[in-house]
């Protein structure tokens, strides 16, 4: 009797305990593009280095001046530091020429592409300009919609450079990680398999009152 009723509760209990996982900042999505001069590249070609991802428009009005704070980013940490990639996610207007006319005008150094493969729909993107920051493990750590500023940017960044790559690690799950549908059949064959003994405890006592008449 103790051992069924011992396994039942214990599967109760197991249905209450909380999914135990290492709690990660979400990857960031690869994307394989060319710059505006024709080079390829892939997000994940800069795994080890601290990248500041921005998508933007050469229309929109907020972004021009946000390539004025990302010019002064890229005055504080230089390529070796900071990769710094800017994709417009308006390709049919932004053509290479335009984007080109753009970089030399506000002296961007850093990599311009357009995006031709729906990298901003895998982030989620709807505000322009859009940034995230991504750590050396491939980790969005920090995102911003909207106009920021450098001086927002830079104790973020400097905060990624001061960090060691994480390797990644193998997700970590508790009993609570298993489905209660499943727990629930585990509870329903050991509630049967108690029934059953009961059931036969019940004869053996009523065959036994039977012996003693």
């Amino acid at each position: 009797m103790k051992g069924p009723i011992s396994l039942v509760l214990l599967l109760l209990y197991l249905t209450t305990l909380p999914v135990v996982a290492s709690q990660s900042p979400s990857q960031a999505e690869d994307f394989r593009l060319k710059d505006v001069y024709g080079k390829d590249f892939a997000l994940s070609d800069f795994r080890g280095k601290v990248v500041l991802l921005e998508f933007f428009a050469s229309w929109c009005s907020p972004c021009k001046p946000e390539m004025a704070e990302l010019k002064e980013i890229r005055t504080t940490y230089p390529q070796e530091q900071l990769t710094i990639i800017s994709v417009s996610f308006d390709p049919s207007m932004d053509t290479d020429d335009v984007l080109r006319s753009l970089a030399a005008n506000v002296s961007a150094d850093w990599i311009l592409a357009r995006d031709t493969v729906g990298a901003s729909d895998k982030y989620g993107v709807s505000i322009a300009p859009t940034i995230f920051l991504i750590d050396r493990s491939g980790g969005i750590r920090y995102s911003h919609a909207g106009l920021t500023r450098s001086k927002i940017l830079t104790p973020e960044i400097n905060q990624l450079l001061s960090e060691a790559p994480q390797p990644a690690t193998p997700k970590v799950t508790g009993y609570g990680d298993l489905t209660p549908a499943f727990l629930l059949i585990g509870i329903i064959v050991v509630a049967a398999g108690l029934a059953l003994l009961l059931r036969k405890q019940r004869r053996r006592k009523s065959q036994k009152l039977r012996r003693q008449r």
